[in-house]
């Protein structure tokens, strides 16, 4: 089980399935489109630089609501679920 990105179109960019340090670099473990192995090595200087990336106001809130998506994407999958189906007609 690993992370999937996806474009903004829906197919799927990347599928993150680990990661592991190796000596001072830091490897993630990914499938590009979703089917080709390619590891991906992050140095500490390009580490430092992705905190900049962080640094902004999205991506803070939504670290901090990210409970409240995780739950309503569960709620709104649960009343999908139970949503009744109509019923067909018998021919």
């Amino acid at each position: 089980m690993g992370m999937t990105l996806y474009n903004p179109d829906g197919t799927v960019a990347s599928v993150f399935e680990g990661i592991h340090r190796d000596g001072n670099k830091l490897v993630l473990k990914q499938l590009a489109l979703g089917q080709v192995p390619m590891p991906v090595i992050i140095t500490p200087e390009e580490g430092l630089k992705s905190l900049g990336l962080g640094m902004s106001l999205g991506l803070l809130t939504f670290i901090l609501l990210f409970p409240y998506f995780y739950f309503s994407y569960r709620g709104e999958k649960k009343k999908k679920a139970a949503a009744p189906t109509p019923d067909k007609p018998k021919a």
